[in-house]
């Protein structure tokens, strides 16, 4: 039992790293209605920005340089939407258009990233490796510092939703684009203001996963958007709260499968689980939102 509660523990650990991602991917979606694939070469930007600025010559503390990395894809991310996506999506507003323009972008960045970082390892680490006992859970102290990481962004976006207007366009926007038109919200604002705010989430997911997996390249970030997306889906895509869900169910079902069917078929039954639900509940958990045939302009 010890060591079921134990695995347990890690994988809410992995889930609150997943869900600051799949909050931000989901979130994106659900208010400019664009499936963003180069979302990953933002996370990959996040955690090689930590690496530098905690390296010479800045040397900077791992929590200012979160915030720095945090802050720079953040303008990545207004940068591509407002000067790329958005002028793009006013011309071909079509799925198939969007789709490809997205996932271009996103091979783009990779190439970018490569061509600058290489393709070797680099190290982020935060140095708490001491052992602490919660109940029946063990965590590190670095674990614990990306548990309370996730925490606070998704307590951000969350306060950020239900307490300012932005968040009330926000959600207004995600509910019925044409009637937030309609209303006189401001659509171009929100949605700026969203590719920057979404990209301060996965700068931020980008540093805690860089410093969960220890050693990192230039492809941790594509490898990760598959689960991120995943888990958007599996909790409603567009919602995110149903981000966190899903997360959680990834996270905790990924580390107990290891103990029933190893670590190779781990993903194998989180994919399972991921059909089973798709065929009982094609929205997802909570439902999903946004319009699937055209992409609104902003």
């Amino acid at each position: 039992m010890q060591i079921w509660l134990s695995t347990l523990g890690f994988g809410l650990v992995d889930a609150a790293v997943l869900a600051v991602a799949a909050v931000g991917f989901t979130l994106q979606f659900g208010v400019t209605n664009y499936v963003n694939f180069a979302y990953g070469d933002l996370i990959t930007f996040g955690a090689f920005m930590a690496f530098f600025a905690g390296g010479a010559p800045f040397g900077l503390p791992i929590w200012q340089s979160l915030m720095v990395a945090a802050v720079l894809t953040g303008a990545l991310s207004f940068a591509v939407g407002r000067f790329v996506f958005t002028p793009f999506f006013q011309r071909r507003p079509q799925l198939l258009f969007a789709l490809a323009m997205t996932f271009a972008a996103s091979l783009i960045l990779s190439s970018v990233w490569g061509a600058i970082w290489g393709g070797q390892y680099r190290e982020l680490t935060y140095g708490g490796e001491q052992v602490h006992s919660l109940g029946p859970f063990v965590a590190t102290t670095a674990e614990l510092l990306f548990v309370v990481v996730a925490l606070a962004a998704l307590l951000g976006v969350h306060l950020l939703l239900s307490q300012t207007k932005l968040g009330r366009t926000m959600r207004a926007m995600s509910d019925d684009r044409n009637l937030a038109i309609a209303c006189g919200l401001n659509i171009r604002r929100t949605t700026n203001l969203t590719w920057l705010i979404t990209g301060l989430l996965a700068g931020t997911a980008g540093v805690i996963q860089a410093m969960q997996v220890h050693t990192f390249n230039t492809n941790i970030g594509s490898t990760y958007v598959f689960l991120i997306i995943t888990a958007a889906v599996l909790g409603g895509i567009g919602r995110p709260y149903g981000a966190v869900i899903g997360a959680t169910i990834i996270g905790v079902t990924s580390q107990l499968a290891v103990l029933v069917v190893g670590a190779a078929l781990s993903p194998v039954v989180v994919f399972l689980i991921l059909v089973f639900l798709m065929v009982a509940r094609p929205t997802g958990i909570f439902g999903a939102t946004g319009r699937t045939s055209t992409f609104g302009t902003a």
